[in-house]
């Protein structure tokens, strides 16, 4: 997660920071290895080599550039890519796609280090910072128009001052978006009752792995719009998305409570509030939350909100919270503007980033949807167990119910239990991240076995990974993973990336 380039840095400025690596102007497929601007000048011909095609934007290859584009938040995996290029348009994406596919050169793509454990890496071949793209071209009640890589966060700012919001918006927003909606982009922080990120597009702009550049929706070129929608890049680049926008509140009144003492009680009370969820006398979102920095017996604690544009016509905590335990009812609130609630987690990390070498730590992150008839067993089994360590100060533990109903087979490959599982599909995040850059030499190996072990405990009771996360997974877990839409999922890929290029670091084909 990083979040370097913010709101006002212009794709210009970026670029020409770009430009101060090394350059790229061929391949050299004899070799498997780029051709730069002074290596051509020695070359006695083009034939040893072949020239790449005519950019807007730059590809690099320095090995600070490289290296920067060699590992990703997680700093669990490191994989160097030979070059790196910063789009200045959807052309240069597919001019190099192209390229890449003729010569058999991987592709990944990524809109800044998004993923903990490689998914967005390749070893060698190519790297598409998406980045650059970064563009919002239209904002109205209809929906907004805007390229890979602008960020969540500037959108939701850009939109807000039109009285507009996402509709879906995850606890971190300086991804791309482009980025979460190849992965899903789970809603934990405004609704109970909406599906994902993914649930709220129009339509893409992808170039596939076939170097076709596709306009796509529900309703035209209809595969490959399922295909890019939580697929993680497997069968093309996103380069542009327009996306759902829902009139803004002004406000939000935010309550938070007391550590639970036990599951039982957290998981009866987020269910008596989800049911109310969003009608009169609900709250509008409602989740369990640890305060990070702040050890507990239980990581649970009640995190709820109301949105409102005149606190007037807010509930009284009495009746928001009628009916649940006295570590409900005795919630406090504060009331803040919309914005400032919407980027809690970013003003966290933020100050994680000035402060606790948040960048450098290492994350083993865990993330999983869990059915409403097993929460209850598998929340009991893992929360009372954990640690200091899994829970280090700036580790975030979430825990919130989402209507099993908003997950469709309008998006087959965001993969949730089974909604005659229960009402309910459950986020469990426990985003471990170490105490400090430098942790113990095998923290990793065993959080990973942690995170391996807890995914095979949610296989069992009819879960499912938001796969965000990091978790040892070998081809034959992911086709356990997919399950009946792997088959489609396979053919999709021979489809639209018929050479096998694409974003190969998640390891699913």
């Amino acid at each position: 997660m990083d979040g370097s380039i913010g709101r006002g840095v212009s794709r210009r400025r970026f670029l020409t920071a770009a430009v101060a690596g090394t350059a790229v102007v061929g391949y050299n497929v004899a070799t498997g290895s780029w051709v730069t601007t002074a290596e051509a000048a020695t070359s006695t011909s083009d034939t040893s080599f072949r020239r790449i095609p005519r950019l807007d934007g730059t590809l690099v290859m320095d090995d600070a550039t490289r290296a920067a584009n060699s590992t990703d938040a997680g700093n669990m995996t490191r994989r160097v890519p030979q070059a790196i290029l910063f789009p200045g348009s959807a052309s240069d994406v597919r001019a190099m796609i192209c390229y890449c596919a003729a010569n058999r050169i991987p592709v990944a793509t990524n809109t800044g280090r998004n993923s903990v454990f490689g998914q967005t890496l390749t070893t060698g071949g190519l790297i598409i910072n998406g980045k650059s793209l970064n563009t919002i071209h239209s904002i109205s009640p209809t929906g907004a128009e805007v390229d890979a890589g602008v960020t969540w966060y500037d959108l939701i700012a850009a939109a807000f001052e039109h009285g507009l919001t996402p509709p879906s918006i995850t606890g971190y927003t300086q991804l791309g978006v482009a980025g979460t909606l190849s992965i899903g982009g789970l809603d934990a922080a405004t609704s109970n009752l909406r599906g994902p990120q993914a649930a709220a597009v129009q339509k893409l702009q992808v170039v596939t792995g076939a170097g076709d550049l596709v306009e796509c929706s529900p309703t035209r070129n209809s595969g490959l719009f399922k295909a890019m929608l939580a697929g993680q890049g497997q069968c093309g680049v996103i380069t542009r998305a327009t996306v759902d926008l829902i009139p803004a509140p002004r406000f939000a009144r935010v309550y938070r409570s007391a550590p639970y003492t036990d599951v039982a009680t957290c998981v009866n009370d987020l269910r008596i509030l989800a049911s109310r969820s969003g009608r009169p006398g609900g709250f509008d979102f409602v989740a369990s939350a640890n305060m990070p920095g702040t050890p507990t017996p239980l990581p649970l604690g009640l995190l709820s909100v109301v949105f409102h544009n005149d606190p007037a016509t807010v509930p009284s905590t009495e009746t928001l919270t009628s009916g649940c335990s006295t570590t409900t009812r005795q919630a406090q609130y504060v009331d803040m503007g919309y914005l400032d609630y919407v980027f809690l987690v970013d003003a966290q990390v933020n100050a994680w980033r000035a402060n606790a070498s948040w960048d450098s730590l290492v994350k083993p992150w865990f993330n999983t949807l869990i059915p409403d008839n097993r929460v209850l067993e598998f929340a009991e089994s893992v929360f009372p167990a954990l640690t200091a360590e899994d829970v280090s100060p700036t580790t975030f533990v979430v825990f919130s119910p989402t209507r099993s109903a908003a997950f469709t087979d309008d998006f087959p490959l965001y993969r949730a239990p089974s909604p005659t599982a229960g009402e309910w599909s459950w986020l469990c995040g426990i985003l471990t991240t170490s105490d400090g850059p430098a942790p113990a030499a095998d923290f990793a190996s065993r959080m990973l076995e942690r995170n391996r072990a807890w995914w095979q405990r949610v296989v069992d009771l009819g879960g499912t990974r938001y796969v965000e996360d990091a978790i040892p997974f070998g081809k034959a877990d992911w086709q356990t993973h997919y399950g009946p839409v792997y088959s489609q999922f396979a053919s999709w890929k021979r489809q639209f990336d018929p050479y096998n290029i694409m974003t190969p670091g998640a390891g699913i084909f």
